[in-house]
């Protein structure tokens, strides 16, 4: 009987542990998504506008 108990127990832990993690892991990643997305567009616009002068193209002027 005492089997039992210890093994709900270690069951118990595991989970609130892996919740934990999760929770961690779910808002570093939440965080870091957007300042990903913004660092990547603002390269890209960057890039962009970068060819379309060498092109000849004004930027600006769009």
């Amino acid at each position: 009987m005492r089997e039992g108990y210890s093994r709900a127990g270690t069951l118990a832990l595991a989970a609130a542990l892996g919740a934990l993690g999760g929770g961690i892991f779910v808002a570093i990643v939440t965080k870091a998504v957007p300042r990903m997305m913004s660092h990547m567009m603002s390269n890209m616009m960057s890039s962009m506008m970068e060819q379309m002068g060498a092109e000849g193209c004004d930027p600006a002027e769009m």
